[in-house]
């Protein structure tokens, strides 16, 4: 059953605002905060809770846990989930020491800095040097240009930092801090702590046992950079549906076997998994060192981004290389039974930046016009408009669009989309926007 991403997001709401009940049964009440010191210090605590809860559930969504993919309808989905709630938490927890500083100023000066300066307070040392480590990853990540591999491996500090501020919590040793502990307050951190340090342990670890061993069995290099690469099995094979993506690592030392999402471009369930790589980045312009032959580990499938939606005519969008889970989709048609009719219109630059077009006006001839490929130069067509689909397939309001390509492509199509009427519901996306 498909799940939309709200019910991932209502649960994650649930869950962030939980911490509000230890926080009340502890002997705190709105109604109780009678000074600007009160509020300040109530605001600050709850941005503690509220964080540190966001901050242990990151870890959670980077486990790749089917269960936790069928909850938002897609690990791509899962990740735009994970970049917005690692957001709001370093918001939070940035405001947690701001609002307990504040609660001092301009009374009592000296004992505001306590909380800014390096002291003989460890709980304060440790919860300075777990914000500042999350200051310092969220400004290379933003700011600088540094290779996957570096990028990725630095986010593993983040479970150190979240080590710091678990120490934090509990060498607290206020007074409201000892009255917590008989209400559930450690209860509750010792539990949120615990699943944040498990689920980052299991994804350092433990996420990539499932993978599947497979060898390079052909290498096709065209125009513009583009890699048609085949895979065959060594021991027993992956089982997935066209337009799903996988995480490959190659065992190759000139080419680094840190994984990489990539959309299949195989029928579904076929032997040979085959994926179109067009080189664009640090890592995908080493691929000229692959061999037929290299070793290469298949993490998955993932994914929810399928030509499986009822009888309902639908328009499939590609841009530029965002065709690569269309190959495979369309290739599953042939074998089908279609009740419905489906456009493909495909969005490139120049002539050259086609791939597989003959793929799909064969599948246009095998399926006798219930699939329609609709090539767009846009050098020559112009951008390509909702009106120009709606010239070609007729009214939209009543059909299933799947879109996957770069991202002023898909923002603008979604845009066009709904003043069109079309229901959000009915628009469909591959997201691979990882870090």
């Amino acid at each position: 059953m498909r799940r939309m991403p709200m019910v991932g997001y209502l649960a994650l709401f649930l869950i962030c605002i939980s911490p509000l009940i230890p926080w009340y049964l502890s002997g705190h009440s709105i109604s109780e905060i009678s000074t600007y010191a009160d509020g300040t210090h109530a605001l600050g605590q709850i941005a503690a809770l509220v964080g540190m809860t966001m901050f242990a559930l990151t870890f959670v969504l980077s486990t790749r846990l089917r269960f936790i993919e069928d909850i938002f309808g897609g690990l791509d989905k899962v990740y735009v989930a994970h970049s917005i709630l690692g957001g709001i938490a370093f918001m939070l927890l940035l405001f947690h020491p701001i609002l307990i500083v504040l609660k001092f100023i301009p009374s009592d000066m000296t004992q505001a800095a306590k909380y800014l300066l390096p002291s003989s307070y460890w709980s304060v040392n440790f919860g300075m040097i777990a914000l500042v480590g999350m200051i310092v990853l969220l400004f290379v990540t933003f700011y600088i240009k540094i290779k996957y591999q570096r990028w990725k491996f630095s986010h593993t500090f983040l479970g150190l930092f979240f080590i710091f501020a678990v120490l934090h919590i509990f060498m607290v040793r206020d007074d409201a801090a000892r009255d917590m502990i008989f209400t559930g307050y450690y209860v509750y951190a010792a539990i949120v702590s615990a699943i944040g340090i498990s689920a980052f342990i299991y994804s350092l670890l433990f996420k990539s046992k499932g993978a599947v061993i497979y060898k390079i069995d052909s290498i096709n290099k065209t125009g513009d950079h583009i890699y048609d690469i085949k895979l065959l099995p060594k021991y027993k094979s992956l089982r997935y549906r066209s337009g799903q993506f996988v995480f490959l690592r190659f065992f190759n030392d000139k080419v680094g076997n840190e994984p990489h999402p990539f959309s299949i471009s195989s029928m579904s369930n076929d032997n040979c998994l085959r994926f179109v790589i067009k080189s664009l980045g640090d890592f995908t312009a080493t691929l000229d060192a692959l061999e037929i032959g290299d070793t290469v580990s298949v993490e998955g499938p993932y994914g929810r981004f399928n030509h499986d939606r009822g009888k309902t005519d639908q328009v499939w969008l590609a841009g530029g290389i965002g065709i690569t889970p269309f190959i495979g989709m369309a290739q599953d048609l042939v074998s089908i039974d279609m009740e419905n009719h489906i456009d493909l219109y495909y969005s490139v630059k120049d002539n050259k930046g086609f791939i597989g077009l003959g793929e799909f006006k064969e599948v246009e001839r095998a399926t006798g016009g219930r699939f329609r490929v609709f090539p767009w130069v846009t050098n020559h067509d112009g951008r390509l408009t909702i009106k120009d689909i709606d010239e070609k397939s007729g009214p939209l309001k009543r059909r299933e669009f799947c879109m996957c390509g770069p991202e002023g492509f898909k923002n603008a199509m979604k845009e066009s989309l709904t003043k069109a009427g079309v229901r959000k519901s009915r628009i469909h996306e591959e997201e691979f926007t990882f870090k």
